[in-house]
């Protein structure tokens, strides 16, 4: 399986592990007995939860971008040693930005955010240019 494609199933990982560590930041606000029904009415009060649900957020909204760009290099088969190194960064860089969220570090986070748009633009180009 191109590299690629692995990066891509890896993202998709990424954001289980996301939610999963959102659900047990949840725990610490709410019964696990509240968090297995509806959810109705919840508010969170815990500013890692928040942050885990903003994370997670940005996370697929990356990745509505990037998959799309990934499965049509696949289809067309156009894989380079340029989306290569973007599968690599845009896959490094959401894994920096989740646990610079997480923590609060401000331009760390805001930097690793800014690669995998960096990323993204280079799948575009192998794409379009």
């Amino acid at each position: 399986m191109p590299i690629e494609l692995v990066y891509l199933a890896s993202t998709a990982f990424l954001l289980f592990g996301q939610i999963l560590v959102q659900a047990l930041a949840s725990i610490r606000s709410h019964s696990l007995k509240f968090l297995v029904g509806p959810r109705d009415g919840i508010e969170d009060n815990n500013v890692l939860s928040e942050r885990c649900r903003r994370t997670n957020a940005n996370l697929i909204e990356g990745m509505i971008m990037f998959t799309p760009l990934v499965l049509i290099c696949a289809h067309l088969n156009v894989f380079s040693p340029l989306t290569a190194l973007a599968a690599a960064l845009f896959f490094w860089s959401r894994v920096v930005f989740a646990i610079t969220y997480w923590l609060g570090v401000p331009w760390v986070r805001t930097l690793a955010w800014f690669a995998s748009i960096i990323a993204i633009f280079m799948f575009a180009w192998e794409l379009f240019v």
